[in-house]
């Protein structure tokens, strides 16, 4: 039990060091694979992404997740302009 709470506090220590761009590599690389993309796909049908229904909180907290998830895959690929 001790290991496992130590290592979820490294874990955010780890993460807390992440600027913006580094997360949005590393969706990117989690989820830039077949693999990755079955993943996204089994997501969308979960957070109810394709679905017009009455919503609810739940669906609406689900659709965010997911909506996050594209965020930073669409931040990881955008081209940014150049700093001078």
């Amino acid at each position: 039990m001790i290991e496992n709470l130590k290592d979820i506090n490294d874990k955010q220590i780890k993460l807390g060091q992440f600027t913006e761009q580094d997360l949005d590599q590393l969706y990117l690389r989690v989820f830039n694979s077949a693999d990755g993309e079955l993943v996204l796909m089994d997501l969308a049908n979960r957070c109810c992404i394709f679905e017009t229904s009455e919503d609810s909180p739940l669906n609406e907290g689900m659709r965010a997740v997911w909506l996050s998830i594209q965020s930073r895959l669409l931040g990881a690929v955008s081209i940014k302009p150049k700093e001078e």
